[in-house]
């Protein structure tokens, strides 16, 4: 029985490697014309066989209307995929800096400078169902709360839910995106963790500020404050707009250590207070020009403590 020559059994695994690279050369070239198209600077493509990254180095990005500043720079930037995955990219950028505002809006503002950022971006059609980046320290202002604030593991997420019908009657509009921002602030000696998980209503799918401002809202639910790594206080609140670009905030806070988050949020000089046996609940209105007002905790008898109770936390040093 005479034996197949080498190349036989070999050749069908060429013509398959040949083809897969032609595929790839393609995929590549098309992720790079978009990446470039995107950010405005050429970019350098590679990564095979398993990932097409497309490289640029000094990335500036600026969208600018009537409603929406949007400001992107970084020093370099990798934007990676699978080459057959083509809705889900993972950002790599170095020296970011990232700028966003509501420009008819006070106080909405959001400012990111960090040394390194990586990203994560799943959007398969029209939907963003998925936007993570995470910065391990960073310089950030916040949105209603300024800054800035040194950050460590700061986490921002956002993603598009489009197509809820309203609740009956209810006054709230169908949740039409969700975000969260998390990460540990530091400003003045004052060190505090932050959860918080947003969540955006309107009428529909929102594609301008004036559609989100007929009835739209900003619903906090289950934001926690944390101190020392634990939890300090639990939030809730609803921001709405109002005619004049001011947004107002009103909600409620519940913690242990009342005073100590009120002064906090008021920026006042905190009195040493120990934990309270259940959290007490407080008041909390303002809006983004005058900034915050925490009513005093409900139940407060302002006798003498109990000090066998844990002390609260010292936010400022």
């Amino acid at each position: 029985m005479s034996r197949l020559p080498f190349w036989v059994p070999v050749l069908p695994l060429l013509l398959g490697l040949v083809a897969y690279w032609l595929y790839w050369q393609g995929e590549a070239k098309a992720f790079g014309e978009i990446v470039a198209a995107r950010i405005g600077v050429p970019v350098e493509t590679a990564g095979f066989p398993y990932r097409i990254e497309a490289r640029a180095a000094n990335v500036a990005v600026r969208r600018q209307t009537r409603e929406l500043s949007v400001a992107a720079h970084a020093a370099g930037m990798v934007v990676n995929r699978q080459p057959w995955r083509t809705g889900h990219v993972v950002i790599q950028a170095e020296a970011p800096r990232l700028q966003i505002a509501l420009t008819r809006l006070t106080g909405m503002r959001l400012d990111v400078e960090a040394p390194a950022m990586l990203a994560s971006m799943r959007r398969p059609g029209d939907t963003l169902e998925r936007l993570s980046m995470h910065f391990e320290t960073a310089k950030v202002w916040l949105p209603l709360a300024g800054g800035p604030f040194d950050a460590t593991d700061f986490e921002l997420h956002l993603r598009e839910t489009p197509g809820g019908e309203p609740q009956g009657r209810s006054p709230t509009l169908p949740v039409q995106a969700e975000a969260r921002i998390a990460g540990t602030l530091d400003r003045a000696g004052a060190r505090l963790g932050i959860d918080i998980p947003l969540f955006v209503t309107a009428r529909a799918r929102i594609g301008s500020l004036d559609g989100w401002r007929d009835g739209g809202t900003i619903e906090v639910k289950g934001a926690q404050l944390l101190a020392q790594g634990k939890p300090l206080a639990d939030l809730d609140a609803t921001l709405a707009p109002l005619p004049d670009g001011r947004v107002a905030v009103s909600g409620t806070i519940r913690s242990e250590c009342p005073f100590t988050v009120k002064a906090l949020l008021e920026g006042a000089v905190p009195a040493t207070e120990y934990r309270a046996r259940r959290p007490r609940t407080m008041t909390l209105t303002g809006d983004s020009a005058a900034g915050f007002a925490v009513g005093d905790p409900e139940g407060a008898s302002g006798g003498p403590v109990r000090s066998q109770e844990p002390p609260c936390p010292v936010l400022r040093r």
